[in-house]
């Protein structure tokens, strides 16, 4: 799919000289959103985040422009590729989308703009927290299994309720199958997901595993944990297993130890980019439409090689492409689509 033309009103801090009504068409290749630290790139970058289907980067409330006196904000799209479309997101307190002039939700809406996202933040992939990478396979999931959003809320809520009892010395065992049932479906399904995008990445280059490893379906062993861990538990105050407690182990082949620790900064972006593209073939395969890429400066602190290797891999993946950066970020003549922000 590709993005073609945007219409933007009272957003952030996006607004034209001509107007409070900011409008671009882009190409259906490499797009550069450029300028300064405050211009706007990132909040851009959030609209259409929105309009593919993830949402707002933040709170809801916050995106609208404080100039706006409506206190509404508006993002329209016009959209081809597999087929036309046209997506509108009409946001006050809430966000109210609408597809070909019908409500949707940001589930429905996923599916059918599939996009894949690096925030500036995203090195944490490699050697942030563990939630970090647990996001990267949700959002795989939850393009795959529509349920997988709904279901990990669901689960969040059962998480809260049981750390709740368990503070205040309650019995949770109310809590147990429900905790035990989605915590395991979510399981199975990032592992599923998981197993899909091992198959795309060439034997020998990388191995990615999630921890703990299971011996039995998630639900069978989230029972197991519960019954060994109970009075642990009881003492810790908080649950102590779960989908809460899933890492991704990324270990680089060569060397056999982890990324985060045998890889530089450059390196680490060069890999970032490399499961992010791995997940957009994966993504054009399993759904039957190409992904758009969201980057957020992700060419931020590599050298010259570093920038070209992006390049290179961004053109030959051939899908649309949203990258922002202070400054133009690669030495290629090669004019490209896109926007400088003042």
């Amino acid at each position: 799919m590709r993005i073609d033309r945007t219409i933007i009103r009272g957003f952030r801090n996006l607004s034209s000289s001509a107007g409070p009504d900011f409008m671009a068409a882009w190409s259906p290749g490499i797009n550069l959103i450029l300028g300064r630290n405050g211009a706007g790139k990132t909040n851009l970058l959030e609209a259409l985040s929105i309009i593919t289907g993830w949402g707002a980067f933040g709170k809801t409330s916050g995106v609208v422009s404080w100039q706006n006196q409506t206190r509404r904000a508006y993002i329209g799209a016009e959209i081809s590729g597999e087929e036309s479309l046209t997506v509108s997101a009409e946001i006050s307190s809430r966000i109210s989308l609408r597809l070909n002039d019908k409500s949707v939700s940001f589930t429905e809406l996923r599916t059918y703009v599939p996009s894949v996202l690096f925030l500036s933040g995203s090195l944490s992939l490699i050697d942030g927290p563990p939630s970090a990478r647990r996001m990267f396979v949700d959002r795989l999931c939850a393009l795959f299994v529509p349920p997988f959003a709904k279901w990990l809320a669901d689960f969040k809520s059962v998480f809260r309720a049981r750390s709740l009892m368990l503070r205040q010395g309650k019995n949770h065992s109310v809590t147990d199958e429900a905790y035990c049932r989605l915590g395991g479906w979510i399981m199975n399904t990032r592992r599923a997901a998981l197993g899909e995008l091992v198959k795309m990445i060439p034997p020998g280059k990388l191995s990615l595993d999630f921890v703990p490893a299971m011996n039995a379906p998630g639900s069978e062993y989230l029972r197991e944990m519960s019954a060994a861990n109970s009075e642990r538990e009881r003492y810790a105050q908080r649950p102590l297993f779960g989908p809460g407690y899933d890492d991704l182990v990324i270990t680089v082949a060569d060397t056999g130890r982890p990324a985060s620790e045998s890889l530089s900064r450059g390196q680490k972006r060069r890999l970032v980019l490399y499961l992010l593209l791995t997940a957009g073939r994966l993504i054009a395969e399993r759904m039957g439409r190409e992904p758009v890429l969201l980057l957020d400066d992700i060419t931020a602190e590599l050298d010259r090689e570093g920038r070209e290797f992006a390049y290179r891999k961004l053109e030959a993946a051939g899908w649309q492409v949203f990258l922002t950066a202070p400054e133009k970020p690669f030495a290629t003549r090669r004019k490209f689509g896109g926007i400088e922000l003042s």
